[in-house]
């Protein structure tokens, strides 16, 4: 199991993230280009848009998933009808998104006003959603190689875009805009053709209405689902723009986020590897083998998050060549280690999502949501950066945690899980990385060291490693 894990999360998560490692590295070169009102400009409009895009596929990946390991003789016509239907929907989808962002454009960026609008919606209005539906299939079908080589593609095309456009042609943050473009431009195109001419599902544009009503009765409950993750890590930046927080400090905090960003891409290529394994062990009543996955997860995870959180001023200072940028690093330290709460919550949401009671399952995210606005809305206009961040780490805690005493989870779940266990650790980690942020390098590799060695230990005890 560990050996298909970590290969499938190695080529999910490195080779797609190959040219995100490379951009990283390129980071001394592009922050001497770059500012901190660039920083701003881009994380306020990524702000807008991304309070949208849960509505741009309306959720039905929870429709075409469930149907997936359900329906194994019927599932391509319900794609197909779903794709034809979606088509039509990011038409419409493309239009609201214009609108939102001709006002939520940052004067500091309204020269760009129209260009940044055409560029942000071209991709959905040519290819609707070939790319979500193409790269959900391959997931399903626990086929990696094809959405890694799609990923790394189009990932070096955007690096090298971006060098060009910013560092050679000093054009700023609209070099982001114009990369971010091309690169999806051409993963899109590539699982356009897998869509419609490889694998056969080109879409029907006259779908049978049932399979829409039932699609959209299974996946518009999760759609404030998907909202969750917007509310908790994006909506404090609205509210920093509503509170006249400057543009610079939205810049330092949109930073700070592109670390836990990487991070985050990380920790969910291993959820993309053991989350067909742990629907197929429900399906199969094999949920003591979820359970070692689930466990394997959490040890992954809090191992890569603490190391990376540790070591982040000294990764601040390496690859940040801007004074007020480089002091961002306690901040994405945080924000790194509320990743923690994942598996936990994936332990819990897989039940919910395979019994298809999305219903049931807002109570866990929307509610998760809900939090992070309000909290964010009363402190961040006195707490500033720290609040923000303090209010994303609280309310992963509660959706991680809160679908374990669900009365639903209780009666369905076939296993039992140490949840309490996890939750203490990974306050435990948290407070042990932001006391050890800034001691010398030797004291951090003492420590980096004796939880390799503690790791290995664990590894062999629990029957993950062998000697």
């Amino acid at each position: 199991m560990i050996k298909k894990v970590l290969t499938n999360s190695a080529i999910y998560g490195l080779a797609p993230h190959v040219p995100r490692i490379v951009s990283v590295f390129l980071l001394p070169i592009m922050t001497a280009h770059l500012t901190d009102v660039d920083y701003g400009i881009a994380g306020t409009i990524a702000a807008y848009t991304m309070a949208l895009s849960a509505l741009s596929t309306l959720g039905v990946s929870a429709y075409l998933q469930v149907n997936f390991f359900k329906a194994k003789y019927q599932y391509k016509i319900l794609w197909r009808e779903v794709y034809g239907f979606l088509q039509y929907w990011m038409v419409f989808f493309s239009v609201i998104q214009s609108v939102v962002l001709y006002f939520a454009i940052p004067d500091e960026a309204l020269d760009n006003r129209w260009m940044i609008i055409l560029l942000t919606n071209f991709n959905g209005v040519i290819f609707g959603p070939s790319g979500a539906l193409g790269a959900l299939y391959y997931q399903l079908c626990q086929r990696p190689i094809p959405i890694a080589v799609r990923s790394l593609l189009s990932g070096f095309l955007s690096v090298l875009i971006n060098y060009v456009l910013i560092v050679i042609f000093e054009l700023g943050y609209m070099g982001w805009y114009v990369a971010s473009f091309a690169s999806t431009f051409l993963i899109n195109i590539l699982y356009w053709y897998d869509m419609n001419f490889k694998l056969g599902f080109r879409p029907i544009y006259f779908p049978k209405r049932r399979t829409i009503k039932k699609a959209l009765q299974i996946s518009l409950p999760v759609v404030p689902h998907y909202y969750t993750a917007y509310l908790i890590t994006t909506s404090n930046r609205i509210v920093m723009d509503n509170a006249n927080v400057s543009i610079g400090e939205i810049g330092r905090y949109n930073l700070a986020q592109q670390f836990y960003t990487l991070m985050d891409s990380l920790v969910y290529a291993v959820e993309r590897a053991i989350g067909p394994m742990c629907m197929e062990g429900i399906r199969y009543n094999r949920e003591d083998d979820v359970r070692r996955e689930i466990m394997l997860f959490a040890f992954l995870t809090y191992s890569g998050t603490f190391l990376f959180a540790l070591w982040s001023k000294e990764i601040f200072m390496l690859l940040i060549k801007n004074d007020i940028l480089a002091t961002s690093y306690p901040l994405a330290a945080l924000l790194i280690m509320s990743l923690n709460y994942r598996p936990a919550y994936i332990a819990a949401s897989n039940v919910f999502f395979y019994y298809e009671e999305t219903r049931k399952l807002l109570g866990i995210t929307f509610t998760a949501g809900v939090i992070a606005l309000l909290l964010n809305i009363i402190l961040v206009p006195k707490g500033g950066l720290w609040a923000a961040a303090i209010v994303t780490y609280v309310a992963f805690l509660y959706q991680g945690y809160s679908g374990f005493f669900y009365k639903f989870f209780k009666v369905t779940s076939r296993v039992t899980y140490p949840y309490v266990k996890l939750f203490c650790i990974q306050i435990a980690i948290t407070i042990i990385v932001m006391i050890c942020l800034d001691l010398s390098w030797i004291l951090k590799g003492v420590i980096t060291a004796l939880w390799g060695l503690g790791s290995i230990c664990l590894c062999i005890k629990s029957g993950y490693l062998k000697l």
